[in-house]
């Protein structure tokens, strides 16, 4: 109710200030999308179990097609992105800050569970190095040049909206779900590193992982307008690992998930360094 509140509270006060400006049917628009899907999430609330994930799922749905769809509603027409005069910077900036977030939080998490741990041993020891240095590649991953390039490509763009709605709004979505798939995947390696490997924790192992190199992918896609090939070529390696997770204990699997994390941050590195040295031939 209090998600519902605040979706629909603010974009309702928005619509009333820009009722007779030229931004105000396009919040008009988006207004009616978030009544729909408002009345989705209430009525999940108040429903029995099955009915409740079905009209969840039907809010969900409708939140993030509404952007793709330019708020398209029957009576009120469409919007394009044009419309969408967002400041570039600020939103790049705010999404880099949600990212720092949910590393920290993934770092709390495992750290509360590393403290909980009795009789700490090598083995625990170790997944938890392995857990903190998969958030630093994460985070190299994220920050070492694309967060940068990417904010001042926002901020420069001719159409700043399409740019915010596919790299930050939509692409955004599996790399932070990464994070946090990676931070249950943290969480059970720290508790038993070598534990009986389940389906489960193998999914989240390599899916945390997937999921944010997927993500990110999908991220320098729609600002670059390319697929990197290290991307790909992380994302081949992780599905490689499949036939053999339920071989391994779970601190096993977490050390070749690490190492492919490890190998796409030391190729960012590699890759500044390459165009930090060509600037600097073609300047000279």
């Amino acid at each position: 109710m209090a998600y519902v509140a605040i979706q629909v509270g603010r974009t309702a006060f928005v619509t009333v200030v820009t009722w007779r400006h030229e931004l105000g049917p396009n919040f008009q628009r988006i207004m009616a999308w978030e009544t729909t899907a408002g009345a989705l999430w209430l009525g999940g609330g108040f429903a029995d179990h099955r009915a409740r994930a079905v009209l969840w799922l039907a809010a969900l749905a409708a939140e993030y097609a509404a952007p793709w769809l330019g708020y398209r509603f029957p009576g009120l027409g469409r919007s394009t992105t044009a419309h969408w005069t967002i400041d570039g910077s600020h939103m790049a900036e705010r999404c880099q800050l949600f990212v720092i977030t949910a590393l920290g939080e993934s770092l709390l998490v495992t750290g509360s569970t590393f403290g909980d741990q009795e009789g700490l041993g090598a083995g625990t020891v170790a997944a938890f190095a392995v857990a903190f240095l998969g958030s630093v590649a994460m985070w190299w991953i994220y920050f070492d040049r694309s967060a940068e390039a990417a904010a001042t490509r926002i901020a420069n763009a001719d159409d700043p909206g399409r740019l915010g709605r596919s790299a930050y709004t939509f692409s955004h979505v599996p790399l932070i779900a990464g994070i946090i798939v990676g931070a249950v995947a943290d969480d059970l390696v720290v508790a038993h590193p070598r534990g009986h490997m389940t389906g489960g924790t193998a999914a989240v192992v390599l899916g945390g992982p997937a999921l944010f190199v997927a993500g990110h992918a999908l991220f320098k896609r729609a600002v670059f307008g390319h697929f990197t090939t290290a991307r790909l070529l992380a994302l081949v390696a992780l599905a490689a690992l499949t036939p053999v997770a339920m071989l391994l204990s779970p601190l096993f699997l977490a050390v070749p998930a690490l190492a492919v994390l490890g190998a796409l941050a030391g190729w960012e590195v590699r890759g500044r360094r390459a165009r930090t040295l060509t600037v600097a031939e073609e300047a000279a």
